[in-house]
């Protein structure tokens, strides 16, 4: 029962850190807010005992895609005011997300502990084999192809933004190295013999 009531907080947590990404008029909250759900879907991921699936999304998500939303967000310079105002102005709202992670895994470590020990887990496995084995297992064996479709998708889409990147700027002094290379370094150099003048 206990179990179930930590489940549905984390389920309800979810939903609210979901809708403040889309109702948030600043994307910098948006931002936050969805670290808030990515670690709140690993939390629920820990307790369904999918620890592998629940580390990938942190480390993923939370490290890697994030991280690239919230430096393009600073790149795009929406709003010159909301830079001026600091780090006071997100404070709140980043310590109240902050406490709410910390209450997610105090609640995941009271579980783990021995007081819970003869409680049932929600997902009611009673594996002996891990499940990053079954799933790598699975993943290189039934889903391989569909494992290298998307890995071929991925890049493409790292192909197609490296391209949209290249684009042609006027005024934009380049390197040609083919002149560098060919210049000769004797004329780099030029000796001038300057004269006194007389006095």
């Amino acid at each position: 029962m206990l179990l179930e009531i930590i489940f549905y907080t984390f389920a309800s947590i979810l939903i609210c850190a979901s809708l403040g990404v889309i109702l948030f008029k600043n994307p910098v909250y948006s931002a936050v807010s969805l670290i808030l759900a990515f670690i709140t879907t690993g939390m629920l991921w820990l307790l369904l005992e999918a620890e592998f699936l629940a580390i990938v999304l942190v480390l993923v998500y939370v490290g890697a895609v994030m991280v690239l939303f919230l430096f393009v967000i600073m790149m795009l310079n929406i709003h010159q005011e909301e830079e001026r105002s600091g780090f006071t102005k997100i404070a709140p709202i980043a310590i109240f997300l902050g406490l709410v992670i910390a209450a997610e895994l105090i609640a995941l470590y009271w579980i783990q502990s021995d007081q819970f020990s003869g409680l049932e887990s929600i997902s009611n496995s009673s594996l002996s084999v891990d499940n990053t084995l079954l799933l790598g297992t699975e993943l290189f064996t039934k889903y391989i192809l569909s494992f290298e479709i998307a890995g071929f998708i991925l890049l493409l889409a790292i192909i197609v933004s490296i391209s949209l990147t290249l684009r042609t700027r006027k005024n934009v002094k380049k390197q040609i190295a083919s002149d560098q290379i060919a210049a000769d370094p004797k004329q780099r150099v030029r000796m001038v013999d300057i004269k006194r003048g007389e006095n």
